[in-house]
């Protein structure tokens, strides 16, 4: 099933923002033209990482510093220069942008 998370023009390209679906709290965020969407809790201690630092693809948390990559969720960095395995990976949603809507399947 399809949720509309937003529309297109909403996110500039180099940004992101936090919306709140259907009870999710997502990021979503503008690369490169391509978009992605994950959870906005840091997996962490749940820091908002709309409020972190976006470089490129890799998001990080305003909390403690944990690094994520946007695409798969992969955590590039623990908190405090931790090594990635302390935490899990941050969840992701599968994209669909249809005219200016964005869309996650679920």
């Amino acid at each position: 099933m399809r949720v509309r998370v937003c529309g297109l023009r909403e996110i500039p390209e180099g940004g992101m923002i936090r919306v709140d679906v259907r009870k999710k709290e997502l990021l979503v965020a503008k690369v490169g033209g391509r978009v992605y969407v994950t959870d906005v809790k840091c997996t962490h201690e749940e820091g908002d990482l709309s409020l972190g630092i976006m470089s490129g693809e890799i998001v990080t948390c305003p909390l403690h510093g944990a690094k994520f990559k946007l695409s798969d969720g992969a955590v590039v960095e623990g908190p405090d220069g931790e090594p990635p395995e302390t935490i899990s990976a941050l969840k992701t949603y599968r994209v669909v942008v249809e005219g200016e809507d964005i869309y996650i399947e679920e």
